[in-house]
């Protein structure tokens, strides 16, 4: 059967699945979408930016960067012990909350004399990062409690395809806001002044994420279930490979999302709001390569959808580390940002599949365990490379990494095979459970 005649049944199928999502999901969806425009497009373009002209170099940056991983890291098991009690909407909750009150004390750091700088920052990335594991930890859970087998997939799809949205739309928001206040109260672009004003919105949408996610279901995680197949005892070598690929894939990703912007401003001698349009640029592709999640988890398989997601990422890496010119840079990020989005939305659904709904969210700690630490590795190590050696040889450790993960997945799906491990039905998210608080 042709494309063509394929295509309107894939979009009537979104469109059902869409219709279908719970009010939960939506409010989840939409709150989620606020904390996304600052993460991935206003602190992306800005916040590096904000520390180079606060006088601090490269070097502070990655290692500011690797703190904050090491932070999330090390409150990812914490967290998903918090979403099982209190439930996994109040743990995002509360994760929003430390989200806008980390970056409300970085952009406040001004304030204070330059001695205390360096561990106010540090203070600030501790906070923000412990409400970033929140969030990370338990939202794929929240996905799975709050759906049914049906549209499942398609609600982690428009998951992704949310990030790169507004990510876009952020990003040029990010970009446009210097220049814009430059203007507007005579700063200059070597001041941090405009990058601090352009980033306190984020503190304000933080908020606005809290008050549309509060009425949303609480998604109680069950403590016990019963019949639970291949799941009798703690399932530590699934629990050990989820960290590990985790740990790669993220590796191979955070050097590049760390440090790009500081290469376009740098390196290539962008400005800001050239950074802005490139970043969100990079941002559109991953929209439509999100929305082919459940396509290629049809085709392929949810195990080998990642596998060759991992591969494309590998290329497209390396591609970047062989070539200067900046045409073809943007070009190789662009397609590095689509693959990635594939590659962790996939695994995110492949590392909840394997699991019943009692080990999700100790799977999504370990998953965000092994990414933390894979981007704390690329911040602190990434910086140090950079002077040593130039940022090829950063884009090609990338790539080597990304194609670690590639061949550990593929030697997992040829020993354990690529169906599911344990059962993905939903179990009731009332009844049984009273929360301990």
């Amino acid at each position: 059967m042709s494309s063509d005649a394929n295509r309107p049944g894939l979009i009537q199928e979104y469109w059902q699945a869409i219709r279908s999502f719970s009010p939960s999901l939506r409010r989840f969806l939409f709150s989620m979408s606020l904390t996304l425009f600052t993460a991935f497009g206003l602190q992306p373009v800005l916040q590096n930016l904000y520390l180079l002209r606060l006088g601090f170099d490269v070097q502070f940056i990655g290692l500011l960067a690797g703190v904050g991983q090491i932070v999330w890291a090390a409150a990812a098991l914490p967290s998903g012990m918090l979403g099982n009690r209190m439930g996994l909407r109040n743990s995002q909750l509360l994760g929003c909350a430390l989200f806008g009150l980390g970056m409300a004390l970085l952009l406040t750091v001004g304030s204070l004399p330059a001695s205390q700088w360096r561990a106010w920052l540090i203070f600030s990335q501790v906070i923000f990062w412990c409400g970033v594991a929140l969030l990370t930890v338990n939202g794929a859970p929240y996905i799975m409690a709050v759906t049914d087998e049906r549209e499942r997939r398609h609600a982690f799809s428009v998951y992704a395809a949310t990030t790169p949205t507004v990510a876009f739309v952020g990003s040029l928001v990010g970009g446009g806001l210097p220049e814009l206040l430059v203007n507007r109260f005579g700063f200059s672009l070597d001041q941090p002044d405009p990058y601090r004003l352009a980033l306190w919105p984020g503190v304000i949408l933080a908020c606005g994420s809290i008050a549309i996610l509060y009425a949303a279901d609480p998604a109680y995680v069950p403590r016990q279930e019963s019949r639970e197949r291949n799941d009798a005892q703690t399932p530590l070598i699934r629990l050990a490979f989820i960290g590990l690929l985790a740990l790669l894939s993220s590796l191979s990703g955070g050097a590049l999302r760390t440090f790009f912007n500081v290469y376009l401003d740098s390196g290539l001698g962008m400005t800001p709001s050239t950074i802005g349009s490139v970043l969100g640029l990079a941002q559109l592709l991953p929209i439509g390569a999100a929305l082919v999640v459940p396509l290629l988890a049809n085709r392929l398989g949810i195990g080998y959808a990642v596998l060759a997601s991992l591969l494309a990422t590998a290329l497209f890496l390396a591609g970047l580390a062989a070539t200067t010119l900046v045409g073809v840079v943007i070009l190789m990020y662009i397609f590095v940002v689509a693959t990635q989005t594939i590659a962790n939305t996939t695994r995110g659904i492949f590392g909840q599949e394997i699991f019943s709904a009692r080990w999700r969210t100790s799977s999504q700690s370990i998953s965000v365990v092994g990414g933390a630490l894979g981007w704390a590795f690329a911040g602190i190590g990434g910086g140090a490379l950079i002077q040593a050696s130039g940022f090829a040889a950063l884009y090609a450790v990338c790539a080597l990494a990304a194609l670690l993960a590639a061949g550990l997945l593929y030697g997992y799906l040829r020993v354990m095979g690529t169906r599911p491990l344990a059962t993905v039905e939903v179990t009731p998210l009332v009844a049984e459970e009273t929360p301990i608080l």
